[in-house]
């Protein structure tokens, strides 16, 4: 299965004459990717001119060479961009595979008229999507738990739950935003396994927001480093988390130079 690229070309986000984005050029294509960055760094506007949320004053951003700028952020996933968010947004009242449907879901070709009535298409749709949905949440170990409200469930499950729920979409490319964020190491062991596994298995091109350095020298094959809106180191996370530049940036010029 080949890959899918995502390249973002000299993008800049502006708000008010503040600078979020400026000219930053990175492309990301089949594997895990980091990128990385203090806070304020522009990581999570990055995301949000992905999915459409924010409009880039300048750039393009292309998924397999379609410019994806101007597209509205609803039709974004149908482009074939996954995301999940720092704080999982599940539906609290559904159950974890109610909420993983919810992702099967866009793929749907009948409307909810056909649904209402039980129309026989609708009805092998919902099937496909129940059983879309439970194996995903089998892959993160998480079956036992399909039947579990949303919001009984712990912050680890609640966050694999939003991982298997942009899964199910069939993503070409996948957005992680700090998903180990709060978690035990155990739960990220889990996590990460699982999501490795399914990353490998589908050559899917996945990005990933993480502040901790370590893990993502761990799983990532290539690491971007933003600051202050710009890109200022790339390359192999090994060679990358040692470059002087960016310890200043994450831990000030004083701690960099011992």
């Amino acid at each position: 299965m080949s890959s899918h690229s995502l390249i973002l070309k000299d993008i800049s986000v502006a708000f008010g004459g503040n600078k979020v984005l400026e000219g930053v050029n990175v492309s990301f294509a089949g594997g895990m990717h980091g990128l990385v960055g203090p806070n304020g760094a522009g990581k999570t506007t990055c995301y949000n001119a992905i999915s459409g949320y924010v409009t880039p004053t300048a750039g393009t951003i292309e998924l397999d060479g379609e410019n994806l700028i101007g597209i509205p952020a609803f039709k974004i996933g149908d482009k074939g961009i996954g995301r999940t968010f720092q704080t999982p947004k599940l539906v609290p009242k559904m159950t974890v595979l109610e909420n993983v449907m919810l992702g099967a879901s866009r793929t749907f070709t009948t409307g909810h008229v056909a649904e209402f009535f039980g129309a026989g298409k609708a009805r092998q749709e919902e099937r496909a999507a129940r059983e879309m949905a439970y194996l995903t949440l089998a892959e993160f170990g998480l079956a036992a738990s399909a039947g579990d409200k949303a919001s009984s469930v712990p912050l680890a499950v609640q966050k694999m739950v939003e991982i298997a729920r942009a899964l199910v979409t069939n993503p070409a490319v996948l957005l992680l935003d700090e998903p180990a964020a709060g978690l035990g190491a155990e739960d990220v062991d889990r996590m990460v396994k699982a999501l490795l596994n399914v990353v490998e298995q589908r050559n899917l091109t996945t990005v990933i927001i993480e502040h901790d350095l370590h893990l993502v020298s761990q799983i990532c094959s290539k690491v971007s480093v933003l600051h202050y809106g710009r890109i200022i180191a790339e390359g192999d996370p090994k060679v990358v988390v040692q470059d002087e530049v960016v310890i200043e940036a994450y831990l000030g010029k004083r701690k960099a130079v011992k």
